[in-house]
């Protein structure tokens, strides 16, 4: 069978339409076929594989770049061999390759998916070496993850680097945001295209306190409230921009926001430290990001010191070493970088000596489990002491007891955020937050806590 695969049309791709390296089809094609597909037989269930060599990078790098295409020939022709007839290969660029499989129901899909690990298993003959190349799998399926080829590849796509960030060699399943139902899923998409320009987007900014109740900063919360749909949850429509393709220009929006909010602040003589911006796995991979981050802070007259990116530790460990590249160019500029959601689902101790980090937040998952009996609280101890040998910072997220107050104060975590402390809200009400700071020391009856 011709490696390219190409089965569900009869059209044969064209020459400029064939990757010169492993003579399988391109992305584009792979696209094109794929819509022609779904509008010819738009009753037909079809899965959508995204794999991506793990670690491909650093394959590359030791062995050089001529050793690496010859292991991507080696996998496409593998694939094209497991391919079946009724199947279509591509080669999407860089490590990663997409398969389409139609008429499978779920369950075969997921068959299938296993079995495609499986052929990468056997060592790859090179020279006199024999190289393990894993691969981390993403599924979506026609239609209910998505009705178009861009839609099911991009989900397909994310879902490949969620299994990147679980360690690789494992299938990731795309899946609904919040078991969305398709029509659901179809209005929310079409709102949130057109919720920048029609000016649905806002912002509410949680405060961060230190040990005695001190303002040192504030986090900024997007919030999107549609005339129909009403207020959305901010998890589900964040992860279905990310989907869509609508991230960029939503985060630049929030970055932008934030800083202009923040110099209109210091011009109205508010003493606010810093604010805080969640920035998105696919924008931190933007290879323009730092640069535009250096532009919002030129423009809007913020110097970044004023300014603190949070990013997630899943982010961060999909390729530790350019994260870190990325890191310290921002923090040339001045801005802080903290890794939020620490500990979730990792080994998180063992990597904070290669990152230019300022600070850690604690995950509220630890957080709720500090008051229990052999619950966190050794946990965060130790993930404070941890940090603080490498001179960073610790802010424990959603406290919302007194109770977990006096544990994370104990545990020496240098900040607090979270419903006990204070709501998000919007940024006419910051004034009379900073200028009655009493408000946010309600909860601090006890003197500091003298530790673990």
């Amino acid at each position: 069978m011709p490696a390219n695969g190409v089965k569900m049309q009869k059209q044969k791709p064209l020459p400029a339409d064939t990757d010169t390296l492993t003579g399988l089809v391109r992305g584009g094609m792979l696209q094109l076929v794929l819509d022609q597909t779904i509008q010819a037989q738009p009753d037909r269930d079809l899965s959508v594989c995204v794999l991506g060599i793990d670690r491909f990078r650093h394959i590359n790098a030791l062995l050089g770049y001529d050793a690496g295409d010859r292991i991507l020939k080696a996998v496409a022709v593998r694939l094209a061999e497991w391919l079946p007839a009724d199947g279509t290969l591509a080669r999407l660029g860089g490590d990663e390759f997409a398969i389409v499989l139609p008429s499978l129901n779920q369950q075969s899909s997921l068959l299938s998916s296993a079995a495609i690990l499986n052929i990468l298993e056997p060592p790859i003959a090179l020279d006199e070496r024999e190289i393990f190349a894993s691969a981390s799998l993403g599924l979506s399926r026609y239609p209910e993850d998505g009705n178009s080829a861009a839609s099911l590849l991009r989900r397909a796509s994310l879902a490949m680097a969620q299994a990147k960030a679980r360690g690789g060699a494992v299938m990731e399943r795309a899946s609904s945001p919040h078991g969305l139902r398709p029509e659901e899923r179809y209005q929310m998409e079409g709102a949130l295209r057109r919720a920048l320009e029609n000016n649905e987007l806002s912002l509410r900014y949680q405060p961060q306190v230190d040990r005695d109740g001190k303002l040192r900063g504030l986090e900024a919360l997007l919030v999107w409230n549609h005339p129909e749909l009403g207020r959305v949850q901010t998890e589900t429509f964040i992860r279905l921009a990310e989907e869509i393709g609508v991230i960029a220009p939503i985060g630049a929006w929030v970055l932008e926001s934030s800083c202009r909010q923040m110099v209109a602040w210091h011009q109205a003589g508010l003493a606010v430290p810093r604010v805080a911006v969640n920035v998105s796995p696919l924008q931190f991979a933007c290879p323009q990001f730092v640069d535009m981050v250096r532009r919002v802070l030129r423009e809007t007259g913020l110097h970044g010191d004023a300014l603190e990116l949070e990013i997630t530790e899943g982010t961060i460990l999909r390729d530790i070493d350019e994260s870190a590249v990325r890191m310290r160019e921002l923090r040339t500029i001045g801005v802080r970088i903290a890794i939020d959601d620490f500990g979730v689902g990792y080994s998180p101790l063992t990597y904070l000596h290669r990152l230019p980090l300022d600070v850690v937040k604690v995950d509220r998952a630890f957080v709720s489990e500090i008051t229990k009996p052999s619950g966190s609280l050794p946990v965060v101890h130790t993930i404070t002491v941890m940090a603080h040998h490498r001179g960073l910072e610790v802010v424990a997220e959603g406290v919302e007891t007194e109770d977990e107050l006096e544990l994370v104060r104990a545990a020496r975590c240098d900040m607090v955020q979270g419903y006990l402390i204070g709501n998000p809200v919007p940024s006419a009400d910051i004034e009379e937050l900073v200028l009655q700071p009493e408000r946010l020391t309600t909860h601090f009856h006890a003197p500091n806590p003298g530790g673990y």
